[in-house]
């Protein structure tokens, strides 16, 4: 199963995605982002290193959680959000 849930508060949008999957050890969540870290045969180690360079450098976060191995994990990705209160856009 797969939940998303989003919240904004504080000017910040936080999305979170969480499975019930196989879980991260906490060995390799420790080195998830890390550019050239993958768990795959066939992966490359860029796309998760990749997308929080570019939340950072859009003034967010994105952080992974797991309590380790058949625990799932949760994968929340925050961005800077200013709501307009006239027009209440984003």
């Amino acid at each position: 199963n797969i939940a998303v849930a989003a919240n904004h508060a504080k000017q910040q949008l936080a999305i979170s995605v969480q499975d019930n999957g196989i879980g991260i050890s906490q060995e390799n969540i420790d080195k998830l982002f890390n550019y050239g870290f993958t768990t795959r045969k066939q992966g490359s180690g860029f796309g998760l290193h990749s997308s929080m360079s570019i939340a950072k450098e859009l003034g967010g976060s994105l952080v992974a959680r797991s309590e380790g191995l058949n625990q799932g994990a949760t994968f929340t990705l925050t961005l800077p959000a200013k709501i307009d209160a006239e027009n209440n856009e984003t």
